[in-house]
C-alpha cells in the first residue's frame, strides 16, 4: 500500500486502491474516468485524492449491496 503526502493531503495510485477496494484495476480505472477526477501525475504514477477514494469506496458499496440485495 502506498500513500503519498502532498500539502497534507493524502495520494494514493489505481494499485493501492485497487488493493483497498478490493476490486480490478480495470473497473477503478472505468469509474475514474467517469468521475473525471483530477489528479497528480508524479513518476509513471497517477496519484488520486482521498476524497476520490471514499467517493470510489460509495459507489463499489453500492453495486455490492444492490447485487447482494437486489431492491436498492
Amino acid at each position: 500500500m502506498v500513500t503519498f503526502l502532498l500539502n497534507e493531503s493524502k495520494y494514493y495510485d489505481i494499485e493501492t486502491m485497487s488493493c483497498v477496494l478490493q476490486v480490478p484495476k480495470v473497473k477503478i480505472q472505468r469509474e475514474l474516468k467517469k468521475m473525471n477526477t483530477d489528479f497528480v501525475k508524479y513518476k509513471n504514477l497517477h496519484l488520486h485524492n482521498e476524497l476520490t477514494l471514499l467517493n470510489l469506496m460509495e459507489l463499489i458499496l453500492i453495486e455490492k449491496l444492490y447485487k447482494v440485495d437486489g431492491r436498492f
